[in-house]
């Protein structure tokens, strides 16, 4: 099920030059497809992004982004064989704002309210048995240091 509507994308696309007719049919569902799953992929680096499954699940701001990237590069499907540079700048520009959101959430410079941010924190004593200070069965040679800097022989 895709995470963006067709409302979501269409607003992106000026409706008297660019309409797009349907974001559940070939060859717009496999874009799409492609697009959202490039976009989870970038952004599950900062966010759990396994629950984000639909329109109703995925937050607004990540919704956005890859409603600008579906229309851009739709866009310039459509129009490929009419421009002579093979790109618009209206379709640079919201390829260019979604990737400015998709790093902005990567980096953590943008926020999606009530979604806990991923954090690589390292995993200490009682979590990470490695950092016990008594021994145990598993690995006697903890417990407290046997010598220190200092210390005289």
């Amino acid at each position: 099920m895709a995470r963006i509507t067709l409302a979501e994308a269409q607003a992106w696309a000026e409706a008297t030059k660019f309409t797009i007719g349907s974001i559940s049919t070939s060859p717009n569902v496999d874009l799409l497809t492609q697009l959202e799953s490039e976009v989870m992929a970038r952004i599950s680096s900062a966010y759990d992004t396994t629950l984000w499954v639909d329109a109703a699940t995925t937050p607004t701001i990540v919704r956005t982004a890859i409603a600008k990237l579906f229309v851009a590069w739709a866009y310039r499907r459509q129009y490929s064989e009419s421009i002579e540079d093979n790109d618009a700048s209206y379709a640079a520009l919201l390829e260019a704002n979604a990737e400015l959101i998709i790093t902005g959430l990567v980096d953590g410079s943008i926020e999606i309210p009530g979604e806990p941010v991923l954090t690589g924190v390292p995993a200490y004593y009682p979590t990470d048995a490695s950092s016990a200070e008594a021994p145990t069965i598993e690995d006697p040679s903890l417990g407290p240091a046997r010598f220190s800097m200092g210390m005289v022989f």
